[in-house]
């Protein structure tokens, strides 16, 4: 995992220049309008954010990986997106400021790469965070199902504080739960 998370730090700045130079734009492009006219309307922002951003965001992040690290390969099931060489990678990005992510209800892989962006008013994304946590030595764990949208939430509390290892950014415990912090990119 350490070749892993020093290809992510390296990686990280020319994945987020190319998101927002390249791969925004042309999603403004197809879109007809702005990052700013298409969310004007948006009731959950962070939601459709994430909905639009994953493709270009999670590409772009591989390939700069897989450049690094050929062993890096997409490995999309339910239940994982990458593998690093017999590993099983689960990924999840969130574009909210809130302690956890949203997935899908499937079984997961113990291996989770959870990423967190920040964008500004322009869809430009300006904040990150990055973490590699292996669920089967973590306390906390994938909710229960929601009944009427068949997604389950992941927040992790204090206990879990040595299992997360922060590749960018930083954690803050609060009285029960861990805040995933973001730093500027």
């Amino acid at each position: 995992m350490k070749n892993l998370v020093q290809a992510v730090k390296k990686v990280l700045p020319a994945v987020i220049r190319e998101v927002n130079e390249i791969r925004i734009p042309a999603l403004e492009q197809a879109w007809g309008r702005s990052f700013k006219e298409e969310m004007s309307n948006e009731d959950q922002i962070t939601v459709e954010i994430a909905k639009n951003y994953a493709r270009p965001l999670n590409n772009t992040f591989f390939r700069h990986i897989h450049a690094e690290i050929p062993t890096f390969k997409e490995h999309t099931t339910n239940g994982s997106d990458y593998s690093y060489g017999k590993i099983l990678i689960e990924d999840k990005n969130s574009f909210s400021d809130s302690n956890g992510w949203v997935g899908n209800g499937f079984q997961k892989t113990p291996i989770h790469m959870l990423k967190k962006f920040q964008v500004d008013e322009n869809g430009r994304i300006v904040k990150a965070f990055i973490a590699i946590v292996d669920l089967s030595k973590c306390k906390s764990g994938w909710s229960a199902r929601a009944i009427n949208t068949n997604r389950s939430v992941i927040q992790f509390t204090a206990d879990d504080i040595d299992q997360i290892q922060v590749i960018v950014g930083s954690l803050k415990v609060n009285k029960k739960y861990i805040k995933p912090v973001m730093e500027s990119v």
